[in-house]
């Protein structure tokens, strides 16, 4: 029993030093990258490093492929990202624009918006465990990535729930954005995300049997 106890304290001890490498690292390059051009190839290697995870491959160089991933994926993973800030600016504009002004035509516009802010943000949920997991094109991964994550509201609902408790985790010990912040998150959303993959890749099995 105790044995079991101590052994159980030890791989969870184990994951809490790997999830804090992790976000020390995507700080890291995140700042490498100035901010503005690090934070979505750092993103992007943060999720195929906890995807690998979940997939079995515990025992991988992180340092490595986080190097490895952040420069391969650089240019592509920035171009989506500056799709998706484009997007995002955007509709934080027209949703300005629209709630400063009078009439019952800007509130219904006000109202269109906020369904659409809603769908952006349901997107985002997705974007890097679809990124990570298929290879596809960037419109269908935002476009994949939005179609399951209105498709599995519950998975959806989920995700909303971790990053409340990351962020209220973080209100009430600031210095874990540092170790504990970012990557546990991440490793939440694409265990959430893998389940959504699997089922699916298993219905397109069945079909095709």
């Amino acid at each position: 029993m105790v044995k079991g106890i101590i052994g159980s304290f030890y791989q969870a001890s184990e994951w809490v030093v790997r999830l804090a490498y992790v976000n020390v690292l995507w700080i890291g390059f995140t700042m490498l990258g100035l901010v503005v051009v690090g934070i979505f190839p750092a993103t992007v290697a943060m999720f195929t490093i906890t995807r690998k995870w979940i997939k079995g491959e515990v025992d991988l160089p992180i340092f490595n492929e986080f190097w490895q991933v952040y420069r391969r994926e650089f240019l592509r993973s920035n171009s989506i990202g500056l799709i998706v800030t484009l997007i995002g600016a955007i509709l934080y504009f027209d949703l300005y624009f629209f709630y400063h002004l009078d009439g019952m035509f800007s509130q219904v516009l006000f109202y269109v918006f906020v369904a659409l802010a809603f769908n952006f943000a349901v997107m985002l949920f997705y974007i890097f465990p679809v990124y990570v997991h298929y290879d596809l094109k960037l419109f269908q991964s935002l476009k994949y990535a939005l179609v399951i994550g209105m498709s599995n509201p519950f998975h959806t609902f989920s995700m909303i729930l971790c990053v409340i408790f990351i962020y209220f985790a973080i209100e009430v010990a600031p210095a874990a954005f540092l170790f504990l912040s970012v990557a546990p998150l991440s490793m939440m959303f694409m265990v959430i995300a893998h389940r959504i993959f699997v089922k699916l890749e298993q219905k397109q099995a069945e079909n095709v049997e």
